[in-house]
């Protein structure tokens, strides 16, 4: 009887190590963006260039990341759903200005409003909650 006890005690660990992340599990958090909260009272209005264009999943949508140059600092924008953009008719691409309202946490920039011109895409409400189309 022991044999199939030590095969599943082997196979438990050897799941719950597959289950892990390369290297392990980031401790504390680290290597993840911390949780930002929406703080009105800290709005900027930043104007800058997107360095580079980014698309990925995140549950049932594609979500638009820029990378940011505002001056000497490079910003890390959750600029929202794509299919938000594409109704505005905004397809962003390197090298666009942009005028960004919204909220800085280290490196990391929540923008409220995003505009290229005349156009103007809401992301957010005056709360920090997704804008409602």
């Amino acid at each position: 009887m022991k044999p199939p006890l030590i095969l599943l005690a082997s196979l438990m660990l050897g799941l719950a190590l597959f289950a892990q992340e390369p290297g392990g599990p980031p401790p504390s958090g680290e290597g993840r963006p911390p949780m930002m909260t929406y703080d009105a009272t800290r709005e900027v209005t930043l104007q800058g260039t997107v360095t580079a264009v980014q698309l990925g999943t995140r549950g049932p949508g594609t979500f638009v990341t820029l990378t940011f140059q505002s001056g000497s600092t490079t910003w890390e924008v959750l600029a929202g759903p794509e299919s938000v953009l594409k109704r505005a008719g905004l397809a962003l691409a390197q090298g666009d200005a942009l005028t960004l309202v919204g909220v800085g946490q280290g490196s990391q920039f929540m923008a409220r409003t995003l505009a290229r011109g005349e156009v103007v895409v809401t992301l957010l409400d005056a709360q920090g909650r997704p804008a409602r189309p």
